[in-house]
């Protein structure tokens, strides 16, 4: 199990620092921290860049609402 702090995982991901802790917090990934510094496993992260993202789709109803005072050209 390798270490890695956010900063370096931010820099291999070509990510922002809050990107990574937003995407660790939401897979519950391994995190160690204290007062000066934190840790996440890589291995975690190495299972993240293998998994696609399900496309969103908004329900006809949303784009309405979105779309409703925009001006069509």
């Amino acid at each position: 199990m390798a270490m890695k702090s956010v900063s370096a995982v931010a820099e291999e991901l070509e990510m922002s620092v809050n990107d990574v802790r937003r995407i660790a917090r939401s897979n519950g990934y391994t995190r160690y921290k204290d007062s000066k510094i934190e840790l996440y496993n890589m291995d975690d992260f190495s299972s993240f860049s293998n998994q696609t993202l399900k496309p969103r789709k908004l329900s006809t109803a949303h784009k309405a609402k979105l779309n409703k005072g925009r001006k069509k050209n």
